[in-house]
């Protein structure tokens, strides 16, 4: 790769446009560390899922540093160094952290390029895996080139022609260790003298605790029995001494119905207060003679990953670490201080890979488990791995949805009107986005609900199956297929 290219592409006043993810964390040493030793360790704000994210965003900063893909490191995500990209979800992983990878990887290589042009006298330079003019390498340059300041966005990414490894399918890095058997996941981890430790969850969501007979549980060699409000939980120094004690537990619980019917939900969601947000109103006059017309519904749905959530966590002093698989650590880190009252600068919060989900799952309940089990044992690592009740009842869900559908057509069966209403509660709970906690052992402690949300929610998540089910109850009048009611505004198969 030829010397690097300056002035980068620009706003509308003609100052250089930064990726937004990279103007929230603009220091390149936050993000590029190369070592003496030849390796470059990356750090991004974006976790593995099982997707094969770090993978692909290794494979950009490489292109971009004009170094082998083998050099790079993909450093684990923490708070204590990472930048803070929010979380990983929406599938939005390469349009935000890999725009902002290039644009380091750019401005990084454009600074080693300088001081090697120092060095050598000359300004036509080339750069073959991290070594330029074939003399002269990154790793020789580290002690001359300071990366602790601010990407300006003066210097242009490569064009796409000049791509190396983007494009190419090299080995994922996390795969060997999976195949193998090495030790990967957050179940996997093990600490020095670390206690396991299980919550009590009550029979039902809003239930209290009345009374609590502990004496059993506590007989047994090593249990501590935690309570902190109607949060119950047992730490021991084996995992099925913890099993056992939290079985022994004598419970007396105040129960009130706290959820819909789950037989009546579509009834239950439309006939609810509502906050009502407006996505489209086009409005016109039409020449309906028939309206057609349906509601459809999904239910509650769990995510259900492969592996149960987990978390291990362990206070020093009013310092704690925690290891979690939670895909937004700095939010996570957020909501555990509103919680506790204690600083950020308190609390150093771990990604460690755990099973996958398309959506929020309980791997950061599972972590603030772990944190207020371990706060009864100051100085000691505590891991929490739920169960497959804790999961299937008390992780977050995939929020109920109702449509209701109506149609008005033409005599000749053209579609001339569309009114679709769509009712559900809002589509995001996790943590470090409202004024109160969302975390479940947080609202165990105090007896607070949930925060509600109520963000705009897409017709898109219940429109696809309705639609085609929908459109093939059509009058046989209507000779439009199911594939032209999808797309009613595009050439026609039917000759419609």
């Amino acid at each position: 790769m030829r010397g690097a290219q300056s002035h980068g592409p620009c706003g509308t006043e003609g100052r250089p446009v930064i990726p937004a993810n990279l103007a929230n964390n603009p220091l390149l040493s936050h993000w590029i560390t190369v070592q003496p030793d030849g390796t470059v360790d990356v750090r991004c704000g974006k976790v593995e899922l099982g997707q094969g994210i770090l993978s692909a965003l290794a494979q950009i900063a490489a292109d971009e540093l004009d170094v082998a893909y083998g050099r790079i490191r993909m450093v684990p995500l923490t708070t204590d160094s990472s930048p803070d990209e929010a979380i990983t979800a929406g599938s939005r992983s390469i349009e935000d952290s890999g725009a902002a990878l290039r644009q380091v990887g750019a401005e990084v290589r454009a600074l080693f390029l300088a001081a090697a042009s120092k060095l050598l006298g000359t300004s036509d330079l080339s750069v073959v895996d991290g070594v330029i003019n074939g003399s002269v390498s990154y790793w020789d340059l580290v002690d001359d080139v300071d990366l602790r300041i601010e990407a300006t966005g003066s210097v242009s990414p490569k064009p796409v022609a000049e791509r190396r490894v983007v494009g190419t399918s090299p080995g994922r890095l996390d795969i060997p260790d999976k195949v193998y058997g090495r030790p990967r996941f957050i179940h996997d981890l093990s600490l020095p003298g670390m206690l396991y430790g299980r919550v009590v969850r009550p029979p039902s969501r809003g239930a209290t605790l009345v009374s609590l007979d502990s004496s059993a549980a506590a007989a047994l060699d090593g249990v501590e029995v935690v309570r902190d409000g109607n949060f119950l939980g047992v730490i021991a120094a084996r995992e099925e001494t913890a099993l056992r004690a939290a079985e022994l537990l004598r419970c007396e619980w105040a129960e009130h119905d706290s959820l819909p019917d789950v037989d009546a939900l579509p009834d239950f969601l439309m006939s609810r207060d509502t906050e009502d947000v407006v996505l489209v109103d086009e409005s016109t006059s039409d020449g309906g003679v028939t309206t057609l017309s349906a509601t459809y519904s999904r239910p509650y749905i769990a995510h259900a990953s492969m592996a149960p959530s987990c978390g291990v966590a362990r206070w020093d002093g009013d310092k704690l670490e925690l290891w979690t698989h939670s895909q937004g650590v700095y939010h996570l880190r957020r909501d555990i201080c509103r919680a506790l009252g204690v600083a950020i600068d308190q609390v150093t919060v771990h990604h460690v890979e755990g099973a996958g989900a398309y959506g929020h799952n309980g791997a950061d309940d599972a972590a603030f488990d772990a944190v207020l089990l371990a706060r009864a044992v100051n100085g000691q690592a505590v891991q929490v791995v739920w169960s497959r009740a804790d999961e299937l009842g008390w992780a977050p869900f995939g929020a109920a949805m109702a449509v209701h559908i109506e149609a008005d057509l033409s005599s000749s069966g053209d579609v001339v009107a569309w009114r679709q209403d769509v009712y559900s509660n809002g589509h995001v709970s996790r943590p470090g986005l409202f004024d109160t906690p969302s975390l479940l052992g947080a609202q165990l402690r105090t007896g607070t609900p949930p925060p509600v949300s109520m963000d705009p929610l897409s017709p898109a998540a219940a429109v696809p199956s309705a639609i085609p089910c929908r459109c093939t109850r059509f009058p046989a009048s209507t000779s439009a297929s199911t594939a032209c009611w999808r797309c009613p505004f595009a050439p026609r198969p039917c000759g419609r």
